[in-house]
């Protein structure tokens, strides 16, 4: 290691001790709990019938700016997919191997119901829609890795991944309209007529759920593409056509 490293690594450690001395200090005071966070802890289960306040907060009161989050995913898939307009995936057989394939074809249930979880339960756990959606696409770059991308693109073709998106956003734009619809605002949730159920059961707090949902399916595709995207190339025709 050169020093220039050392001393790098030295302010690196120095700041992150710095910080955590900061966080347990204000942590352990009297008032370390802020007046609004407060007040999202005693009103979680009655504005939106949700256990799991950070879902409250993201898809209920602040549900607008994920919208705008959710945007940018489709904004990145948009300018990546201009970038290689004219490329197309060149399907490739080999994989990982014959012991690698057969442990993840016998894992593959429960890999899958990982995500999967993670979305459906993101109004009563940790997790949620952005979580599970990056966990899906994860596990379809790992099953073209491992089968290959001949096997994975014919399952899971690019035209698939984007049909997908686009209706991952148009259900959330939906329900965000039911609001305006029932006389509310924009992505309202129990004041839009959305039955808020039994707290702490799954089928409850609204159109949380059903948010939830619509953006796993959005991110999983979104984040899939951009993998598809970039292993394609361009054909000697589609170079030609482009020139």
């Amino acid at each position: 290691m050169t020093r220039r490293n050392g001393f790098a690594l030295l302010i690196s450690l120095v700041g992150t001790g710095g910080l955590l001395v900061v966080l347990i200090l204000y942590a352990g005071t009297a008032d370390a709990l802020p007046v609004l966070a407060a007040s999202f802890l005693e009103r979680s289960i009655a504005d939106a019938a949700t256990v799991n306040v950070v879902s409250t907060v993201l898809l209920d009161y602040r549900a607008f700016d994920t919208l705008g989050e959710a945007t940018v995913i489709f904004a990145s898939v948009t300018g990546v997919s201009a970038l290689f307009v004219g490329a197309h995936l060149t399907p490739k057989s080999r994989g990982a191997g014959i012991l690698v394939e057969r442990a993840i074809g016998y894992l593959a249930a429960f890999f899958w119901l990982f995500p999967v979880y993670i979305v459906l339960f993101g109004h009563l756990s940790p997790g949620g829609g952005f979580q599970g959606g990056v966990a899906l696409a994860v596990l379809i770059i790992l099953l073209n890795v491992v089968y290959g991308t001949e096997r994975g693109s014919t399952v899971m073709t690019t035209h698939r991944l984007h049909l997908f998106e686009d209706a991952g956003a148009l259900a959330f734009l939906l329900i965000g309209a039911v609001g305006i619809v029932q006389g509310s605002a924009f992505l309202a949730n129990l004041a839009a007529g959305f039955p808020g159920g039994s707290p702490g059961s799954l089928l409850s707090a609204g159109a949380i759920p059903l948010l939830n949902l619509a953006i796993g399916i959005k991110v999983a595709s979104g984040l899939a593409t951009i993998f598809y995207e970039f292993l394609s190339t361009w054909s000697t025709t589609g170079s030609e056509s482009t020139e």
